[in-house]
C-alpha cells in the first residue's frame, strides 16, 4: 500500500516539473527578466570548467518561505570585478531518474533572483562572475528545509515601566504571523552622550526569547540607554530568522513636566469664551508632550493635543476643565501634570460682575443681566429660562449645573439637547436630588453643531450664555457676622463695624444686616443696612449711658443668629462742656482784646511799657546843638537782637555849648516854636519830636530808621 502511494506522488511530481518546465519560461520569457537554458544545451560543464573558485563579497543568500514552498529567492555580493557578468547555475537531482541531475543556467540575472523553482530539498546554487576570457564561480549546497525564512519584524513597538521594566511588541506581515510562535530579543546598554550623538558599547548583546508577540527584558538596572534588536525564534517552519533593525531606546521619562501655568487673556473674553494659554517646562530636549483636555462634568470626548513645545493655546467656554500634561518619547510617557482650569472668578457670562437679582416668585433667581432664570418645581425638576430667542441662531444647547460650594471643584452633572422651537428647557429626574438651603449654579452652554449636540471636540467647540444661581429651599443666615466690633464711641454714637457673612453660610439671598441695640430698661430698637454696608454708626444717643449692640444678617425667610452681644458705655459729656467751655472763653477774651481800642491800647502798654517822654526830660530841653552824631552812635549801638525793654536804661545826652545867640522875644509864643525855629537854622532834626507819643518797641524802631539814614548820608557825603 505504501509503495503503490509513493509510485503516485512521483508520477505527481513529474506531473508538475513537466507542467513548470513548459509554463515557467513562458513566464519568464514574457517578463524579460532572464533567460534559462538547460545545462547541457549551454555547454555548462566544459564552457565553465576551468572558473576559479572565489569568496564574493557577502556570499550568496537564498531563501524561501513557507507559504511558497517551492519558489526560491537568491541574492549575492560582488566579487573583485565590479562590472562582470553574472550567471546563475541552480543544480538539482531528479527523484524519479535514477543517476539523473536537473540543472538550470540563467543569464544574464540581476541581483537578487527571485521566483527559483525547487523540486527537491538538496540544491546547489552556483554565482559565475565573467570578465572576457577569465572567470570566477562561488557555490554553496543547501537542503531546501534549512532554507525556509520568516521576518524580520514589519512593526517594533517599546515600552518602558517604573522598576526597570521594558517590554518590546513585534509584528509581522499577515503570512508570517501565522507561522511565528515566539519572538527573541538581542539588547545592550550603550553610553549616550548630547542626544545620542556618539554610543559606545557597555557590554556584549544580551538575548532573551519569549512566546507570543511581547516579550519582557529582564536584567536591566536603572534607566540606561538601550540598543535593541528583534527576530522571530526559529522553528521548523522559520528556519531562518534574521535580526531586524536596530532600535535606540531612550531613557525613561520618569518626571512629570515642571511648572504647569495658565495664563488666561480675560481681555479676550468675547462672546462667551475665554482664551487659555498653557505653558511648562521640561528637562527632557527629546520628548514630546500629549495634552489632554476634558470637560470636569464628565461630558465626552477627551481630545489629546501632541505638541513638540510650550505653548498650548486654548478657546474654551467658562466651563469647568481638567487638563493634563504628559511627555512622551518612544519608549515611555512621564507622569502627567495636572491642573483644573475654573470659570472666571465672580463672572457669569461674560466680564461683568455677578450679583444675583431676587425675584418676587418663590425659588426663582436671575443673573446679572437677567438673561437667564430658573424655576424650581420639586427636589427633581427645574426649569430654565433664557431671555434672548437664541433658537433663532443655535439648536444644539447643554446645561450644567452643581452646588455653587463644596469641594473645589465641585461634581457637575450636564445635559445637552436639541431645541429649536422654546426658550426654555426643563430637567426632569436630575441624578442628584436638589438640597434645602444650599445655593447652586446653573450654565447655558450654546453650540454651533445642526446635525447632533453631542460634543465632537473640546477646543473652540462651545460658548456660554450665562450663568444664574438659585435655591430649592430658602432659609435664615446660619451664622451671624464675625468680627463684629465697636470701633469708636462718643457722648452721642458708636461706630460698628463687622465682616460680611460667608456665602456658604448665608442659605439664601442676603439681602442686608439688621443692628439690634438697647438700653437699660428700655426697648430693644433695630436699624437695617444694606448688604454691602461693613459698618454703621448709630447717632443720637445719651451720653454716658450703656448700650447692648447685637448684629445679624437677614434674607427673605428673615433675620439669622445673631453675633454675640457688645456692651459698650458713651462718654460723658461733663468733662467734654467743660473743654468747650473754656475753649469758648480763650476765644472771647481774644476777639474782645483785638476788637475794642481801649483794651488794646492797655494790652499794648502792658505788654510793651513806654519809656520816659524825652521832649519833658530837663536834659533834653537843654541841649540846643546837634545831635545827630549822638544819636548816630546811639542808635548804633541799640541792636533789636540786643534789646531788651524791660531793662532799658535812657541816656541823658549832652550836647556841646552853642554859641551866644540874639535872644529874640518869645512872648507870645510857645517854648515848642521856638525849639522848632533853633532845629531849622540849625538844619537838625528836632530830638523831641521822634520821641513824643511812643512805646519802648517805637522808639527802638525810630532808633534804627535813623541810623540807617544817616549811613546813607555819611556815605553820599563821602
Amino acid at each position: 500500500m505504501l509503495g503503490r502511494l509513493n509510485e503516485i506522488l512521483k508520477n505527481c511530481q513529474f506531473l508538475l516539473l513537466l507542467t513548470g518546465g513548459i509554463l515557467y519560461p513562458c513566464v519568464v520569457c514574457s517578463t524579460g527578466q532572464m533567460k534559462r537554458v538547460p545545462c547541457a544545451s549551454d555547454n555548462y560543464p566544459s564552457k565553465y570548467e576551468h572558473c576559479n573558485a572565489s569568496t564574493l563579497q557577502g556570499g550568496v543568500d537564498c531563501f524561501g518561505t513557507y507559504h511558497l514552498k517551492g519558489l526560491l529567492t537568491c541574492q549575492w555580493g560582488r566579487g573583485e570585478a565590479k562590472q562582470a557578468n553574472v550567471t546563475l547555475v541552480v543544480r538539482q537531482k531528479k527523484v524519479w531518474l535514477k543517476n539523473d541531475k536537473f540543472c538550470q543556467v540563467y543569464k544574464p540575472v540581476s541581483n537578487p533572483l527571485t521566483d527559483i523553482p525547487v523540486f527537491e530539498d538538496n540544491l546547489t546554487v552556483e554565482v559565475l562572475e565573467q570578465v572576457g576570457s577569465n572567470c570566477s564561480k562561488y557555490n554553496f549546497t543547501e537542503h531546501f528545509n534549512n532554507l525556509l525564512r520568516c521576518g524580520p519584524p514589519h512593526r517594533v513597538t517599546f515600552r518602558r515601566y517604573p522598576a526597570n521594566r521594558v517590554d518590546v511588541s513585534a509584528r509581522w506581515s499577515e503570512e508570517d504571523t501565522k507561522i511565528v510562535a515566539s519572538v527573541c530579543v538581542r539588547y545592550k546598554e550603550v553610553t549616550d552622550h548630547h542626544g545620542y550623538a556618539h554610543r559606545h558599547d557597555d557590554g556584549l548583546w544580551q538575548q532573551v526569547c519569549c512566546q507570543g508577540a511581547t516579550c519582557h527584558l529582564p536584567g536591566v538596572k536603572g534607566s540606561p540607554v538601550l540598543q535593541v534588536q528583534v527576530a522571530c525564534n526559529v522553528s521548523d517552519k522559520c528556519s531562518q530568522c534574521p535580526w531586524g533593525h536596530v532600535y535606540t531606546l531612550p531613557p525613561e521619562l520618569r518626571q512629570p513636566p515642571l511648572n504647569l501655568h495658565v495664563v488666561e487673556n480675560k481681555m479676550a473674553d468675547k462672546g462667551g469664551q475665554r482664551i487659555i494659554s498653557l505653558t511648562w517646562t521640561f528637562s527632557e530636549v527629546r520628548a514630546s508632550f500629549k495634552v489632554s483636555v476634558a470637560k470636569a462634568s464628565g461630558e465626552p470626548p477627551e481630545q489629546v493635543f501632541t505638541v513638540a513645545r510650550p505653548p498650548v493655546t486654548l478657546l474654551l467656554s467658562t466651563s469647568v476643565f481638567r487638563v493634563h500634561v504628559s511627555a512622551v518619547n518612544n519608549v515611555s510617557v512621564s507622569p502627567a501634570a495636572s491642573i483644573t482650569l475654573m470659570p472666571p472668578h465672580g463672572q457669569s457670562s461674560g466680564c461683568r460682575p455677578f450679583w444675583p437679582h431676587v425675584s418676587h416668585l418663590v425659588n426663582v433667581t436671575e443673573d446679572d443681566d437677567s438673561r437667564l432664570s430658573v424655576r424650581v418645581h420639586n427636589q427633581t425638576s427645574f426649569s430654565v429660562l433664557w431671555k434672548d430667542d437664541l433658537v433663532r441662531k443655535y439648536n444644539c444647547f447643554c446645561l450644567e449645573w452643581s452646588a455653587t460650594f463644596g469641594p473645589r471643584p465641585t461634581h457637575r452633572s450636564y445635559e445637552s439637547f436639541y431645541e429649536d422651537v422654546n426658550n426654555n428647557w426643563t430637567l426632569v429626574d436630575i441624578p442628584e436630588r436638589l438640597r434645602a438651603f444650599t445655593s447652586y449654579d446653573v450654565w447655558l452652554h450654546v453650540r454651533d453643531e445642526q446635525d447632533t449636540c453631542n460634543l465632537k471636540r473640546v477646543n473652540n467647540s462651545e460658548a456660554t450664555y450665562a450663568r444664574a444661581r438659585f435655591y430649592f429651599l430658602e432659609g435664615t443666615p446660619a451664622r451671624a457676622p464675625p468680627n463684629f466690633s465697636v470701633a469708636s464711641a462718643t457722648s452721642s454714637s458708636l461706630e460698628l463695624r463687622w465682616s460680611a457673612i460667608s456665602q456658604e453660610d448665608q442659605c439664601g439671598f442676603l439681602l442686608g444686616y439688621v443692628i439690634y441695640y438697647t438700653e437699660d430698661r428700655q426697648p430693644e430698637r433695630n436699624i437695617r443696612v444694606e448688604a454691602w454696608r461693613r459698618n454703621y454708626t448709630l447717632e443720637g444717643l445719651r451720653s454716658g449711658t450703656v448700650y447692648q449692640v447685637q448684629v445679624s444678617g437677614f434674607t427673605r425667610v428673615g433675620p439669622g443668629n445673631r453675633s454675640a452681644t457688645l456692651v459698650v458705655e458713651t462718654q460723658s459729656g461733663a468733662s467734654l462742656n467743660r473743654t468747650v467751655l473754656l475753649t469758648i472763653s480763650i476765644l472771647v477774651v481774644l476777639t474782645a482784646m483785638l476788637a475794642t481800642p481801649f483794651l488794646r491800647s492797655r494790652a499794648k502798654v502792658a505788654f510793651w511799657p513806654n519809656i520816659p517822654n524825652p521832649e519833658k526830660s530837663k536834659s533834653m530841653q537843654r541841649l540846643n546843638a546837634p545831635t545827630r552824631l549822638l544819636l548816630q552812635s546811639a542808635a548804633d549801638s541799640l541792636k533789636l537782637e540786643e534789646c531788651d525793654a524791660v531793662s532799658l536804661l535812657v541816656v541823658e545826652l549832652r550836647a556841646p555849648p552853642a554859641p551866644p545867640r540874639r535872644q529874640q522875644s518869645a512872648r507870645g509864643r510857645s517854648a515848642a516854636v521856638v525849639e522848632e525855629q533853633s532845629a531849622a537854622n540849625s538844619h537838625d532834626p528836632l530830638l523831641a519830636a521822634p520821641f513824643s507819643g511812643y512805646t519802648s518797641m517805637d522808639v527802638i524802631q525810630q532808633l534804627m530808621m535813623m541810623s540807617g539814614e544817616g549811613g546813607r548820608s555819611t556815605r553820599a557825603t563821602t
